[in-house]
Order: C-alpha cells, then structure tokens, then sequence
C-alpha cells in the first residue's frame, strides 16, 4: 500500500557501548572532548564571544560557568556518565547549553527533531534509553503524551527560548530551576574513547537510526572536516577577488586595519602567483592541519585579534540535523568560532537570516539546499525593491548541505551577491567527511556537489583527509574513471562507530576492505576523467525501478526544477502493474503561476530519457519537508495515495 510506512529500525532491544568501544594508541587522552574544549576555550580567551541569539550574547568564561551550574544541576538529579540525556528543540542558546552541560558529564546527548509526532518520540526515547529529556516549551506537550509508557525516563525539563517557560505539564521540571550556584568545572573525567553522542539520522522515511560516536572520531573528525571542505579554496586562492580574500581573512584577524592590509598584500600579483604553485597550496594545507584545533595556537590567533568577535558563524538549519550540527559545530571545534543564532529559531524567516548578517557581520552562514536558499533570494530582491538592502559585507560565505541545491538558484543568489562564495557540500550523517564544490559568480558552469576521488584526482585533492572510492557493485573493484560506469561512493576517514541496537545494519553498512574501514552510504553515480564522482541519486527507497530500468528521484527532481515556474518537487515511484514502479511526482509552482502536467512531462522528455520522465505529476500547495530541509517521502507517499483515491 502507498501509505506503507518503514518503522523501527531497531534489531535488538538491548545495547552496550561496550560493543562499540575502540581503543587508540597510546595513554587514553582528553583532548577531543567537548568538556575539554569548552573549559579550555573558558580559560584561554574568557571575553570572546561565544554565543549571541537576539539581545542575549555569552562569552566563553560566562557560557562555561552557566554550563558548570547546569551540570551540577544535572547530577543532583542522578544523572551519571554514560547516561542518555535527550534535548527536542530548535537552535537555541539553551540547546548548545543542554549539549555542552550534559557532556561535561560524560553522560550522551541525543538529538529530537521538535516537529517528530508522538510515535516517533517515543521511539527515539525508548531506543536511546534516555533518563532525562529537555524539551522546548511548544514541544512539550507531545513528550509528555507518551512520557507514562517510558520506564526509564527519569524526569522532563521545559525551557523556554530566552524566558521561562509558562506552560510546564505537571510533574515536569522547569529548566532555570536546575542551575545550581557552583560554577566549578564538574570533577568528571571524560575520555576521548569514551561515548560523546547518540545522533539520530532523520527519519525521512520511517524512525531514525542512532549512531553511535566517541569523542575521538566525533571532535577530530569535525576539526578535520574544516581543512577538508576549504580544499576548494585553498586550491583556488590565487584566483579570488579582494573581497573574497578579504572574508577569509576575518576568520583570523579581528582588526579591521589588519584585515585591510592582509588582503591587499595577498592580493598583489607576486603574491597570487606564489599562492598558484603547488608547494605553497601543500605547505598551506599542512599549516592548516597542524594548527586545526591546537589550542596555543588558537591562543595566539586570539591575542593578535585584541577583539571580543572571533570567527562567526550562523547556522540557519537544525542543530537536531546531521547538516547543522556539523556545519556550525565544526567551525567551533577547529576555530572556537562565535554561533549566532536567529532570534526565531523556528520556522525560518529569510529576514531574520539577513538582518543577523548584517546586524552581527557573521561571516559565513550553514543552511540546507533550495528550502532556506530560495526565500533567501526572494528576501534580497524584495528588500532591493523596497529601498532597504542589506549590508552582506562581512558573509564571505555559504554553505550548503544535507539537500541538494539546484544551480539555477545559486546563479540567482551569485547575481545578487558577486562576491560571495558558495560551497555545496556532499557528506553523509554517519561520517566527519565534507566534499565541497565551490562556486563563485566568475563561474560559467555552476556545478552541483560532488567529491574528488584521491585515487584518480591531481593536485591538493590527494592529501583528502576523508579517503573515498567509488566501487562498482558486481565486480567489488574501483570503477573506471571516465568510464560511466556507476557506482556506490564510500567513505573513509573519521565516521561513526556504528547503529545503536543495529548489529547486523553495522556489519552491512560498515566494511573492511583491503584493510580499512568504510562506510557505504548508499549514494550512486559515476567518475569523470579528472576524477571527480558526480552523484546521480540515493540507492535504496531513492532509487525507482520502473520497467528494469533505475530511475533515481533526486535526478528527475532536480530536472524539474530548472523550470521556472516550478519552485520544488518531490519524486517518488508507486506500484504500477505494467511497470513495477510508475515514476510519479509532485510539484510546487510559483504563486500565481499556471503550468500544466504536459508542459512538465514535456520538459522533462527534453533533458532525460522517457523511462525516467514523471508518468504521473501532482500538483501541490507545497511539497512536504522536514524541518532540517529534506524531502519527507513518508508524507510525499500519502499525498499521492490521496490524489489517486480521488
């Protein structure tokens, strides 16, 4: 049946981080853990901003003492090391400080995406074996429907976003009321083996998975994940313009003077010619490396500052999803960079994003694909025509990831910002790894992302840090460079340990071949002859197989896309007897625009073949998401299990 939804995920229904535990060279350290970061940010550089939402802003000394009372809030309550602690909420001051609190415990954060209904909590909650959830105040209510049929959970707590919360249900704990007068470091030692986070995949397609980290592959991997996404740039220095060196720069030189003269010296022509060899983009890179995440070094970066605004960034997606949370996370890991946070963390508001821009100079910004980009446009346009630009100055870039993000509409963001940089971002929830496609307004051909195989790629792109291939499934080889050949892309480098209560989807999804570990992730497509995989589609419930032949949704939707009057769509294929699978689609359209099922069936036969054309198109007032951006195809089976009944 169309309505047919995946369920639980859950293989056992006991687990153990005993069973996921690895052990590393050496004496055990604890240097790659969230608790040592933050008190070691607390004591090298105490004024600078850690935090800012609205009119509330934490440096580092006040975030870390509000953490420590939270904290010791939390042990009063019984809360121990190893214990699941869950948060459900959109990106908050209070969020960053449930996560930063409940790990300097050495207890293991889990991530609840607000919007999930009360199936869906309760499934996370009672896989995870929480003890404790911390729930956003309009969320609550949902928690509270199925708290009674969860045994261990222990206690809910209630925050408000910037206030206290007023609707508490009864019996739950009001969050302002855990902080404790001790502002003193919890005496908890926190290992880099130890576990660090319990992060559920989102669920677009039934429950979520959880994956399992320690702090060694979670905080390295996020370090390293910045030194893999700026690959592009490094690569390309020597061809930026000032203002783009300029954005760069501010990640590093707080002063505005400094930042001036910094660029115009890289911005000489015997500069951009040395920046061009490729001794000085290895030794750049190496530099990079190296001081990545080392605290003296960041120390020193600090002190030639002499200003309270380090590097800034602003996380537009969830924190709850994979994308956010690497996409701002990681630039605090390897840099202590400053979060800004929009004031209304939910539902998104394009002019709250703008207006935080300008009003906090952020200088880069994470955001997911065509669902936060496209009102991003629309508000610059509405804004130019209303006599009310935006100062956009200090956003030297943006980033995208977790959904993909159609050219057409980076060209028309590139046209009203030149000088930004944009970076399309291919990763997936159970690794650190970040493939970044650049893109800048200079482009004639805006590509989509993609990786760089080390294997079969020149230059910079074999020091990847995140190894990858592209293995051919029949034969288990390596697939051919310019062959066409398509293949399932895997990942290496720093990942997750594996599934929570999923043993035999860890032995599956996780494999050693020819001695490494790799994660395959499921995303096919093949490798051009400059070594570059370009995705086709997602296996699995992605791919649609209509007539023997694989039709891959994200190909067909970002096909129907560069239409333009088409503002989003949704593929998904249906039973069909003739068939197998029809492909079938739903598409959102520009207000006020009029297209019919010809026209779209039409453009489509123009840039694809006929089996992979839409046999049947829906016309919707919007195309179902989740909140993080991605298509929900749960819901997207329903709508069209209702049109058909119609």
């Amino acid at each position: 049946m169309l309505e047919e939804r995946l369920l639980g995920a859950r293989e056992v229904e006991e687990d153990d981080f005993a069973n996921f535990r690895q052990s590393y060279p050496g004496r055990r350290k604890r240097n790659r853990t969230w608790k040592y970061k933050i008190e070691s940010y607390a004591r090298f550089f105490p004024r600078m901003n850690a935090v800012v939402q609205a009119d509330r802003r934490l440096n580092w000394g006040e975030l870390n003492r509000r953490c420590n009372r939270l904290a010791h809030g939390l042990m009063r309550l019984g809360v121990r090391k190893g214990d699941r602690v869950a948060v459900s909420g959109f990106n908050s001051i209070e969020w960053m400080e449930i996560y930063y609190a409940v790990s300097k415990l050495g207890a293991v954060p889990v991530n609840i995406n607000p919007r999930f209904v009360a199936g869906e909590v309760k499934y996370v909650l009672e896989d995870s074996d929480a003890v404790l959830v911390f729930c956003e105040e309009d969320f609550a209510d949902v928690v509270e429907s199925v708290r009674g049929e969860l045994p261990r959970l222990r206690q809910l707590v209630v925050y408000g976003v910037g206030r206290r919360p007023v609707q508490v249900p009864e019996g739950a704990l009001v969050y302002d009321n855990l902080f404790t007068s001790d502002e003193s470091n919890p005496w908890v030692k926190v290992y880099n083996d130890d576990f660090c986070f319990l992060m559920y995949t989102g669920g677009t397609t039934g429950y979520p998975k959880g994956t399992v980290w320690d702090g060694e592959q979670r905080l390295r991997g996020l370090e390293l994940m910045m030194i893999n996404g700026l690959l592009p740039v490094l690569d390309s220095l020597f061809e930026l313009d000032k203002h783009a060196l300029y954005g760069i720069i501010s990640e590093f030189i707080g002063n505005e003077r400094g930042r001036n003269i910094a660029a115009s010296l890289l911005d000489l022509k015997s500069t951009r010619l040395l920046m061009s060899t490729s001794l000085f983009k290895k030794a750049l890179f190496y530099s990079f490396k190296a001081i990545t995440g080392n605290l003296p070094v960041m120390a020193v970066v600090a002190f030639i500052r002499r200003y309270n605004d380090g590097a800034k960034v602003l996380p537009a997606s969830p924190f709850f999803h994979g994308a956010g949370y690497e996409g701002g996370f990681a630039q605090i890991a390897s840099m202590a960079a400053a979060t800004v946070l929009l004031p209304t963390p939910h539902p998104f508001s394009a002019r709250e994003f703008w207006e935080a821009v300008e009003r906090e100079k952020a200088h880069s910004a994470v955001i997911v694909g065509d669902a936060f980009a496209i009102p991003m446009v629309d508000e610059l346009r509405k804004a130019a025509a209303e006599g009310r630009p935006y100062d956009t100055g200090s956003l030297f870039g943006i980033l995208s990831s977790g959904s993909r993000w159609s050219p057409h509409v980076k060209r028309a963001l590139l046209e009203l910002e030149p000088e930004m940089l944009i970076f399309d971002e291919m990763g997936a929830s159970e690794t650190s790894a970040a493939f970044t496609e650049m893109a800048t307004s200079r482009d004639a051909d805006i590509k989509l992302a993609g990786a760089k195989v080390p294997s079969a790629s020149g230059g910079l792109h074999q020091l990847a840090l995140f190894p990858c291939r592209v293995i051919d499934p029949e034969t288990g080889r390596d697939v051919e460079p310019g062959s066409g050949q398509v293949g399932e892309f895997v990942y290496g480098g720093h990942m997750t340990l594996g599934y929570w209560k999923c043993p035999a989807k860890t032995a599956r999804d996780f494999r050693v071949v020819d001695g490494k570990r790799w994660f395959f992730v499921g995303d096919e497509g093949s490798v051009d002859s400059e070594g570059k995989f370009s995705l086709i589609g997602r296996g699995g419930d992605y791919v649609i197989n209509t007539g023997g032949e694989k039709v891959y949704s994200e190909e067909v939707e970002a096909a129907i896309k560069e239409h333009p009057k088409v503002v989003d769509a949704a593929v998904i294929g249906i039973p069909d007897e003739r068939w197998g699978q029809a492909v079938t689609a739903l598409v959102e359209t520009v207000p006020g625009e009029v297209v019919g099922e010809e026209e779209i069936a039409a453009f489509c036969h123009e840039r694809m073949a006929g089996y992979k054309s839409p046999r049947h198109i829906f016309f919707v007032d919007k195309v179902p998401r989740a909140a993080a951006g991605k298509i929900d195809r749960a819901t997207a089976m329903l709508m069209v299990s209702e049109h058909m009944s119609c």
